[in-house]
């Protein structure tokens, strides 16, 4: 019966590494957009000064779009490392399912936060954290079940 079991701590510790990441690459995030707002209309001229403010909204979405995409590979890694402790299958796959896809949510809105916050004068047209939250959640979903999975895949290295 130890099998389905979910271990709410380490449901907690994934959501938390996952928070900490997301506040670390929503840091590096902001500046690096930080960066390129800078380049493409604060310091520009010319025709670069006329759509800089379109570069730098590309460039916020970029960022931002990378930022999401980074939590599926980081929810693949913690899955196998979370589930190769479980005490079972079912237990692995629940507990880093919900333990990635909460981490995930907490993740991407720490890091769109911090990156949204960030944003200049010249981010006008850049999106705002409404305009994130659908991807975000899809990102938290798809991340749960890349954790489930390779929490399951995670058993077979006890």
């Amino acid at each position: 019966m130890g099998d389905r079991r979910v271990n709410a701590n380490e449901i907690g510790l994934v959501a938390a590494v996952f928070a900490l990441v997301g506040a670390g690459v929503g840091i590096v995030g902001a500046a690096a957009t930080g960066w390129a707002e800078a380049a493409l209309a604060t310091a520009a001229t010319g025709e670069t000064a006329r759509f800089g403010p379109v570069f730098v909204a590309q460039s916020y979405l970029a960022a931002t779009a990378t930022v999401l995409v980074a939590a599926v590979p980081l929810a693949g890694v913690i899955g196998v490392l979370v589930g190769s402790r479980a005490r079972g299958v079912v237990s692995a796959a629940s507990t880093c399912g919900l333990g990635t896809g909460l981490g995930a949510l907490a993740y991407g809105l720490v890091a769109v936060t911090v990156i949204v916050v960030s944003q200049g004068d010249a981010a006008t047209q850049a999106h705002g954290i409404a305009d994130a939250l659908l991807p975000t959640l899809a990102t938290a979903f798809v991340s749960g079940a890349v954790g489930a999975s390779t929490g399951v895949l995670g058993t077979v290295m006890r």
